[in-house]
């Protein structure tokens, strides 16, 4: 079990971020784009007063040794379940495979802070687990990789897509 650390600087304000997060249409740009990831849906998305909740899936392209392509497959996916509680500003998610359900864990929250003019910090902290006798540890790494890859990427599109005028009024 690994766990995950991330902190980003994006350039605008907690309300906008959230605003830009639950878009579909910088969603899917930034994960086809940014973050590699083909097929991507929305399967659900439902918003009152206490929470917002979405379910997509995906399917990402993964940069992994032979050994670990070869076990998740060719159409390997995921889904992942997330949920903003609007009191505390807190995004938790837990994400399926596709391979390996009951044997992976990845899930976590991630916040927004304001540090400044149209500028916050975006903090995820995750957990990681594969529980795959002789693989475990190697996934465990690439998923931590590929997360540390993905959440850089992913900021840094938010900044240009925001530095280029595309994101919401607060």
């Amino acid at each position: 079990m690994k766990q995950i650390h991330l902190s980003h600087e994006i350039h605008c304000s907690p309300a906008v971020f959230w605003k830009l997060y639950f878009d579909p249409e910088f969603t899917a740009a930034l994960l086809r784009e940014a973050i590699k990831v083909d097929d991507f849906k929305i399967l659900k998305f439902e918003e009152n007063e206490r929470e917002i909740v979405r379910i997509s899936t995906g399917r990402p392209r993964i940069n992994a040794p032979a050994a670990v392509q070869k076990i998740i497959g060719d159409n390997f996916s995921y889904t992942e379940t997330g949920r903003l509680d609007r009191a505390t500003q807190i995004w938790h998610w837990n994400i399926a495979l596709s391979s390996f359900t009951e044997k992976t864990r990845n899930e976590g929250t991630m916040r927004v802070e304001s540090i400044g003019p149209n500028r916050i910090r975006r903090t995820g902290d995750a957990i990681v687990e594969a529980k795959i006798f002789g693989m475990g540890g190697m996934m465990e790494s690439g998923m931590e990789k590929q997360m540390h890859e993905g959440w850089t990427a992913g900021a840094e599109f938010t900044n240009r897509w925001i530095a280029a005028g595309k994101a919401p009024a607060a």
